[in-house]
């Protein structure tokens, strides 16, 4: 009797564990428009990035801290959860950033810190309601955690402790910022429940394509739901890449952690429908996502599209560099020139004997030559060559851009004859956001 009893009861405990071990949690964030959350992402980084100096590869060390702490309204969401638009009141949003002896500061200026993050095309259009972001503003905007894929990390339904799930590449594209995404292998998995609270880890690898550069991914991470509220609450989130030198972003090493919590919150005064009525409720106007840079000595600004990025800035020029779809199209240079007299310029004649001057330099061809349209008082004068730099066949379009008030700029863009057709009209777009001098800034 006393066997078959220890049998019945190993029995029963046998049950029980089988039961609690087939107990299914749902894991799925109903995100619907009108949801508000309180987020508060903290961001460290170290590693390396290398360099060519001399015909050498010099590594540089690097470190990043970055602090971001935001009110966020979801503005679009589809039925599966999935969230497409938000709203951001940034209260704060700061980076140190430091590369061997030379550290920086970003922010983002008052005027700028209501954002719109939305989904485009598979990636994360983010632009501020205020004004043009310069690049360094769309970086702290942009480049942190995106907050719009954190219900697609779930698995959308009920799973057991033990369970894993498949990260979609639509959601490994957009978690890792690629452009391109090559190859995943990111999991998800259900590691523990514990006061109403799901513990889940994500590893994996994730390969993609970042500003024309090859990103090798490896992806650690731990996140807590809760489910009473049905919300991701926390997120641990430990990145390791390495980055291939791209046209405009060096070689790199590095590994950042990323620590997120984010509470639901009743909407708040800055993100009501008052507030946000700057905000489009379609595609943005081009005044929005264009980015601006401004000289520091006010000698000019302008407006560039983001598909151009700014790779080198000295007292005497401005390099940019375009990329259509990750490929390197051409180099712009922009040059402050000699101020003339109120209301004189150069001469075509004079311009193209000082741009036939430029070292390494030697036209062959002219393409075309004249007056190119202009919006305002502005004159500008367009020279376009074939002809060799530095021994390589080139096509070189130089502008020259004079104010009524006698500044003047050089802009001189550089491509192979092959990639004409991709810049298309993109270098007198860029050239035609050139103010001299720079407007005075709005406080």
């Amino acid at each position: 009797m006393f066997a078959r009893r220890m049998f019945a009861a190993a029995a029963v405990l046998l049950a029980a564990g089988s039961a609690v071990r087939s107990e299914t949690f749902v894991l799925a964030e109903p995100v619907q428009a009108g949801d508000c959350f309180h987020v508060a992402i903290d961001m460290k980084l170290t590693g390396e990035i290398r360099v060519h100096q001399n015909d050498n590869s010099v590594k540089l060390p690097l470190t990043t801290a970055a602090a971001h702490d935001f009110q966020e309204r979801v503005l679009a969401a589809d039925a599966d959860g999935l969230i497409h638009k938000t709203a951001r009141v940034y209260a704060t949003a700061n980076a140190d950033i430091k590369v061997s002896n030379n550290a920086a500061q970003r922010t983002l200026r008052p005027d700028r810190r209501l954002v719109v993050a939305q989904r485009d095309k598979q990636q994360l259009l983010a632009y501020s309601t205020g004004g043009a972001f310069t690049q360094e503003e769309l970086a702290m905007a942009h480049d942190h955690f995106n907050t719009l894929v954190l219900p697609g990390l779930l698995p959308g339904k009920a799973v057991a402790v033990g369970d894993t799930w498949k990260i979609p590449n639509a959601v490994a594209q957009e978690v890792c910022l690629f452009e391109g995404l090559t190859e995943q292998t990111l999991t998800g998995k259900l590691e523990d429940v514990k006061d109403g609270v799901a513990v889940f880890s994500i590893t994996g690898a994730s390969n993609g394509i970042d500003d024309g550069a090859m990103v090798k991914t490896i992806v650690t991470a731990t996140g807590k739901f809760d489910l009473q509220a049905k919300r991701v609450v926390e997120l641990s989130w430990t990145q390791k890449d390495e980055r291939d030198q791209g046209p405009v972003s060096p070689a790199s090493t590095v590994e950042a952690t990323t620590t997120l919590t984010r509470k639901a919150i009743d909407q708040p005064q800055c993100l009501s429908d008052v507030a946000l009525v700057s905000a489009p409720s379609d595609a943005p106007p081009a005044s929005l996502t264009q980015l601006e840079f401004r000289d520091p000595k006010g000698r000019f600004s302008f407006l560039y599209g983001r598909e151009w990025q700014i790779t080198s800035q000295t007292d005497g020029h401005v390099v940019l560099r375009l990329l259509d779809n990750g490929d390197f199209v051409a180099q712009a240079t922009l040059t402050p020139w000699t101020t003339m007299e109120k209301g004189k310029h150069l001469t075509p004649e004079a311009f193209r004997d000082a741009m036939n001057d430029t070292p390494g330099w030697e036209p062959a061809m002219d393409l075309q030559d004249g007056e190119a349209p202009s919006t305002d008082d502005r004159w500008i004068y367009r020279l376009s060559q074939l002809g060799k730099m530095d021994n390589v066949d080139v096509l070189q379009n130089f502008y020259l851009v004079a104010a009524p008030t006698g500044e003047q700029m050089v802009a001189a863009v550089t491509l192979t004859p092959k990639q004409a057709d991709k810049l298309g009209a993109r270098d007198l777009s860029l050239v035609g956001g050139i103010e001299l001098p720079a407007p005075a800034e709005k406080k």
